[in-house]
């Protein structure tokens, strides 16, 4: 029977060791063939704009569609979002999902993958640009694969949502030096790391800041007409990797603004599946744009909705809370239900 899971149970059932597996996990999927991820589409009216995501992995006996509105102006900010799990082999709902957190953490434990394949194992400072919701996640899931490291530098453009932030970090990691600071010039020349997680329209920083081996997470990229990287920080880069080539090539701001080609990147599941190098030397400056992937929210619900079923978490709706699809239900020739 179909279980409703809110944010509260997810923050339980999904810790961000939980959400870097289900993310790799995704990634094997992808590398293997064996499951399909749709990008995302949008839709608007009236000045709201709705969005729609899905995937299917028949090995996880597994199929999601994801949706949220967006409805203020100048925000790429859900005004919720649901996720519904079916059963891949009955095509029965399993599960409704709050997907804000499980959003919020799977983005970071994608970041955090990249990271673990392409940045200098040894790296030991992160600049994080970023002071909303997806922010903190971000480092939460780094320190997962960074063994090393050890500094945060925050950077907004508000001093003080960027220290407010700092102390979030300051608080959630006491064994981190964390600080805060509003111009890019003081913070991306000391990184290891580099992360991008804004909604900003124009590029955050001059690529020609990056120092030799620096690795780029940018995430806050998933329309063509936003960017958050320059023309320079590309032209840098020895390597440049997408989560999709199919979905860059159709969002990827910081890319398709900067004149290059999405075709060219390469896919993180190659890397991941170690059929390509995530970097070729150490001082290679290396890029992964994650724009989300609806695959990526699908294995991390399925983890979510069997730790439910096992510890009898969540509201269960009960079998007659709405009636399967009978065989007097009206189908056209092909199946499909009118």
């Amino acid at each position: 029977m179909p279980r409703i899971l809110d944010d509260r149970v997810v923050d339980r059932l999904l810790p961000p060791a939980a959400a870097l597996a289900s993310v790799g996990a995704a990634f094997d999927l992808l590398a293997a063939g064996t499951a399909q991820d749709q990008p995302r589409d949008r839709s608007a009216a009236g000045g709201t704009t709705l969005n729609v995501m899905s995937a299917i992995a028949p090995t996880l006996d597994a199929a999601v569609v994801k949706s949220y509105p967006v409805v203020r102006r100048g925000s790429s900010r859900a005004s919720l979002i649901t996720l519904l799990v079916y059963a891949h082999r009955t095509g029965q709902l399993r599960g409704l999902l709050q997907g804000d957190l499980l959003g919020q953490r799977r983005t970071a434990a994608a970041s955090a993958v990249a990271t673990r394949a392409m940045a200098r194992p040894e790296s030991a400072t992160v600049c994080l640009f970023g002071t909303g919701f997806q922010a903190p996640a971000q480092i939460t899931a780094l320190v997962e694969v960074l063994p090393d490291l050890d500094s945060v530098v925050v950077v907004g453009r508000s001093d003080e949502r960027a220290g407010a932030t700092a102390r979030l970090l300051r608080a959630a990691h006491p064994r981190l030096r964390v600080e805060s600071e509003t111009d890019p010039a003081r913070a991306v020349p000391r990184a290891d790391v580099v992360v991008t997680a804004t909604g900003a329209t124009e590029p955050l920083f001059d690529g020609g800041l990056l120092r030799p081996g620096t690795h780029v997470n940018a995430v806050g990229s998933n329309d063509a007409r936003r960017r958050e990287l320059d023309a320079t920080v590309i032209r840098r880069a020895a390597h440049v990797v997408v989560d999709s080539v199919e979905v860059a090539r159709k969002e990827c701001g910081d890319l398709l603004a900067n004149g290059f080609d999405p075709s060219a990147a390469s896919p993180f599941a190659a890397v991941h599946a170690g059929r390509i190098p995530g970097r070729g030397s150490p001082d290679d400056i290396t890029v992964f744009e994650s724009h989300g992937l609806a695959l990526q929210d699908l294995a991390c619900a399925v983890a979510v909705l069997d730790a439910a079923d096992a510890a009898g978490l969540g509201t269960v709706l009960g079998a007659d809370t709405w009636a399967p699809l009978s065989p007097t239900t009206p189908t056209d020739a092909g199946g499909e239900i009118h």
